[in-house]
């Protein structure tokens, strides 16, 4: 028999599963909290019970699911396409590949006891693995196969919009947040697809200022030192961000060139193959009763779930052999940052870091202990199990505490990471294979730092206001994001081919934010004021506001080049736009986003 805390708790996840099944945003909720406040009731539960209902995963057991690995996407080019459509299409990089993603909802199963409907990008959680190549210029054509709104049932808004995290993008491809795709049968007869177009070309291929002449791609042009090599595609519907992507909206993309081969017997010989592995991580929360997931999308905080999964599966494993593996690592969100290490007998293991947020380092971080990750960021280690003998168990783990309500790093808090609450993957050493892989010592240096090329200082200061968050004082809203004074007067207007720094400030009360920047990465130069040896700099598109070392200011170094298009005849009104938003996604559904624009 249930205790009244027991029934209440219930009442109080029917309601919230009440609430988000009628797709409310934040905006309706705080309208209706305006009309009704604490006092509507549903069942005998309380609005404000439901947006803090908390209740326990059910107990299951670690390292019983293998690990999956998704499958590379297929090449199908059987769908509609225009060239028209799309900045430097037809006059410099037209479409060789296409690869089709069907957007669908499925019965997943996390454990063997626990199945929830999920959605994703293809037939399988997390999944297909997108392989691109530098010169080679692809389209994603993007089917949007989800329940129609009137029988969608459970959090999430199936209309979606994807969005390439964070690759130089023409804003067309980009998936902001205003290019949704709606479901197939929508009152607006809209289409229920997209084509997003990627010109697999480096920043800078307009214009070769400030690059060395060894630093020019000789074929396509561009900035060879600002090559990428991880990113991921993830949903992006403005409000709904967090919940779609927690749902399963999420999948990897790995970039490879003529140096990162993707064959580890040419170029720098980085393992490949079967022993290049994505890891997707993410906690998730299930329900008690039906074991299915919940989500609470209103918890403007933050939302920690206390199951750990990797790839979609609770604390799976992966047979290993006695070899090198780069394993490409994504912190999926949506709350939750990680401190990892590799352990075995209670002691750290050594691994090596080779990028960061997608952007190999300028050398390697060789036998490093732990690797901290924040919500978005990605980075590619290299563990060498050749060191292990057979059937030696080792494990990926967590050691960092967050604060219950998912804000950020509990600072005061430690935690031990051969608990098995925190251990995320046991590897299971088995075997030895030939290994031709290596792991080198430098890769290619930053592009530099010219302070003469800076045309403006930019600010944006994120803070909290009345329990929402704002940038410069503002909540995004997309009704006011799209209407027509708006779109045709932009406030922050950013010049092609130009160079800023950009000054980041956090006012809102030692709260951790993970700050990203579509479309171009920058390498920052200095924090609380204080500046960074060029030795200690790197090229990221997150950029950690808070954190253990209280980072309250920085400055970034950006350049914005390329895009828009100057012969771009199919211009409309999201033409040269992009956003800067907290990627804890809960602080961005909640107003933590704003909208800039380059201009010619």
């Amino acid at each position: 028999m249930l205790t009244t805390t027991e029934r209440a708790a219930r009442r109080a996840r029917e309601l919230l599963r009440e609430i988000q099944a009628e797709k409310f945003s934040r905006r309706d909720l705080a309208r209706l909290g305006l009309i009704a406040g604490s006092a509507f009731y549903f069942r005998g539960a309380s609005l404000r019970q439901a947006l803090a209902a908390s209740s326990a995963s059910p107990r299951t057991t670690p390292f019983e699911e293998r690990l999956p690995i998704p499958e590379p996407a297929e090449e199908d080019s059987s769908y509609p396409y225009n060239e028209a459509d799309h900045q430097y299409c037809s006059s410099r990089f037209p479409m060789k590949k296409m690869y089709h993603l069907r957007v669908r909802e499925r019965k997943h199963r996390f454990t063997k006891d626990l199945r929830s409907p999920v959605w994703s990008y293809g037939d399988n959680f997390g999944g297909p693995i997108i392989d691109a190549r530098y010169g080679q210029p692809f389209c994603l054509h993007i089917e949007n196969d989800l329940p129609s709104a009137d029988k969608h049932k459970g959090f999430g808004h199936p209309e979606i919009a994807p969005h390439l995290h964070n690759f130089h993008t023409a804003s067309e491809s980009d998936g902001g947040p205003w290019n949704w795709i709606p479901p197939k049968k929508n009152p607006s007869g809209k289409p229920n697809f997209r084509n997003h177009h990627y010109c697999m070309a480096r920043a800078g291929f307009t214009t070769t200022k400030g690059i060395p002449a060894k630093w020019v791609d000789p074929v396509n042009g561009g900035d060879l030192r600002e090559t990428l090599t991880t990113l991921f595609l993830h949903d992006h519907r403005p409000e709904f961000t967090a919940s779609n992507v927690y749902k399963g909206l999420v999948c990897m993309v790995r970039m490879f060139d003529d140096d990162d081969t993707g064959d580890e017997t040419t170029g720098w010989q980085l393992p490949s193959g079967d022993y290049d592995v994505p890891l997707i991580l993410a906690d998730k929360k299930f329900d008690p009763d039906s074991g299915e997931l919940v989500f609470n999308q209103f918890a403007n905080d933050g939302y920690l779930g206390d199951k750990l999964t990797v790839n979609g599966k609770v604390q799976p494993f992966m047979p290993v052999k006695r070899r090198k593996y780069r394993f490409r690592i994504l912190n999926g969100g949506p709350s939750r940052f990680y401190r990892l290490v590799l352990r075995k007998d209670g002691a750290n293991q050594p691994f090596h870091q080779i990028s960061e947020s997608g952007n190999l380092l300028p050398r390697t971080r060789k036998d490093i202990t732990s690797l901290e990750l924040w919500v978005a960021e990605r980075a590619d280690i290299i563990i060498d199990f050749k060191k292990f003998k057979n059937g030696d168990r080792v494990y990926l783990a967590n050691n960092l505490v967050m604060m219950e309500d998912g804000r950020g790093i509990d600072r005061g808090k430690s935690t031990h990471p051969d608990s098995v609450g925190n251990q995320l993957l046991e590897f299971r050493v088995q075997g030895v294979v030939e290994d031709p892989s290596r792991v080198p010592n430098a890769f290619r240096p930053l592009p530099s730092v010219n302070l003469n090329e800076v045309v403006k200082v930019r600010e944006w200061d994120f803070g909290r206001k009345n329990g929402m968050w704002h940038i410069n004082g503002k909540l995004w809203d997309p009704d006011i994001d799209h209407a027509p004074e708006f779109l045709l007067n932009p406030p922050d207007k950013v010049r092609r081919n130009s160079a800023e720094i950009w000054r980041f400030r956090s006012t809102s009360g030692g709260w951790d934010h993970p700050i990203h920047v579509h479309f171009e990465e920058g390498i920052i130069i200095s924090e609380n004021g204080r500046q960074i040896a060029p030795e200690n700099r790197y090229r990221t598109d997150i950029y950690r506001m808070g954190g253990t070392r209280r980072i309250d200011e920085m400055e970034v170094f950006m350049r914005f080049r390329d895009f828009p298009d100057p012969d771009y005849a199919n211009k409309s009104s999201d033409n040269g736009r992009y956003v800067i938003h907290c990627h804890n996604t809960l602080h961005e559904d909640h107003g933590m986003m704003a909208t800039w624009n380059i201009v010619p």
